[in-house]
């Protein structure tokens, strides 16, 4: 029989990129919504013969033909399910390649050469003597001249 839990659990980060997810949903599906929205209302300017829908998101994104009702289903398709979801699909990954850029991508912590070049001999040395000029008459520790 396992022994009881006496701590709390400790949070992770597979929680956090879980309500990171949960978020993203959230985002895009509110994007999608108000998308539809607004190209179902300009859709039903150019080719239908309703009035101005009132904005509601959740309408737009999941019974686009409650609000526009005189509009062809062709219409309907491209104006309030087509044209906001790769608008919607944009703006995702336009977010994700910005979220990425700033969170810092990848990063191994391994050094480049480029910052380990301040700890070659040859860098040391010349920093060695900028310190101290009585050094510059000497031979390196190594046997071989600098």
């Amino acid at each position: 029989m396992p022994a009881p839990r006496t701590s709390a659990p400790s949070t992770t980060t597979g929680s956090d990129a879980l309500l990171y997810l949960l978020f993203g949903i959230l985002g895009i599906a509110l994007a999608f919504g108000s998308l539809a929205w607004l190209t179902g209302n300009v859709s039903n300017s150019l080719f239908g013969a309703g009035p101005w829908a009132p904005f509601r998101a959740t309408d737009a994104l999941l019974h686009p033909n409650v609000l526009w009702p005189h509009l062809s289903p062709t219409a309907l398709l491209v104006g309030a399910r087509i044209i906001p979801g790769l608008l919607s699909a944009c703006l995702t990954v336009l977010g994700l390649v910005l979220w990425m850029r700033l969170r810092g991508g990848a990063k191994n912590g391994l050094a480049r050469k480029a910052d380990l070049a301040p700890l070659l001999d040859k860098e040391i040395t010349a920093k060695a003597r900028s310190l101290r000029p009585s050094l510059s008459g000497r031979e390196c520790k190594r046997g071989r001249s600098c």
